[in-house]
């Protein structure tokens, strides 16, 4: 009796087991179905808009609440993405219209080239936190930094540090922020490709 009993609780186990999978997988295709929707030339623009807004919150997330100072290569960095978001808004709207909407392929390629700029700045930056190669004789330690009369008057106020471009603020698992920022434009860049082209 109690062999049987095991055998049919068993069975019971597996089954469930089996429905369990198969509602898994369902809820993957919905999820990939639904996210595919979502991705179209048409509506990147406004994504990478958020996308870039998010990347800026965390920058200034580490600045104002967290204390990370940036360094003037930060500072550039985050205007490359200031530049994403003001193209993907504009772009968005603009795609909004049914007499601009064949080219949104085009808007998608200009956001997915100033995420290529934004990667490639973030990398080399990176390369000078990582010592790969010599950064911009104002702002790194090992060359004569050239300050202005306002930063010294500012850091002699308490304004805040100089910050140099060649020492990494704040890292994780080995990468700095600006090597995240390399990473992430980086695949910003290839889905504004992709779906630029594939997605229209």
């Amino acid at each position: 009796m109690w062999g049987d009993l095991g055998i049919v609780i068993w069975d019971c186990t597996l089954r469930l087991n089996a429905r369990f999978a198969k509602a898994r997988r369902e809820t993957k295709l919905h999820l990939m179905k639904t996210l595919m929707t979502c991705l179209t030339a048409q509506r990147w623009p406004f994504l990478a808009a958020i996308a870039s807004a998010l990347i800026l919150g965390g920058a200034y997330f580490f600045q104002y609440v967290l204390g990370y100072d940036p360094c003037a290569l930060c500072y550039d960095q985050r205007h490359i993405h200031q530049a994403v978001i003001g193209v993907g808004l504009i772009g968005g709207l603009a795609l909004t219209q049914k007499p601009v909407q064949p080219y949104a392929m085009w808007i998608c390629l200009i956001i997915g080239a100033i995420f290529v700029y934004s990667a490639g700045f973030a990398f080399w930056h990176a390369g000078i936190e990582y010592d790969w190669w010599e950064g911009p004789s104002t702002c790194t330690a090992g060359a004569n930094v050239n300050l202005s009369t306002a930063d010294l008057l500012s850091v002699l106020d308490g304004g805040g540090p100089v910050v140099l471009c060649d020492e990494a603020a704040w890292t994780l698992l080995g990468i700095s922020m600006a090597g995240y920022n390399a990473l992430m434009s980086a695949g910003l860049a290839i889905a504004s490709v992709f779906i630029g082209i594939k997605r229209r």
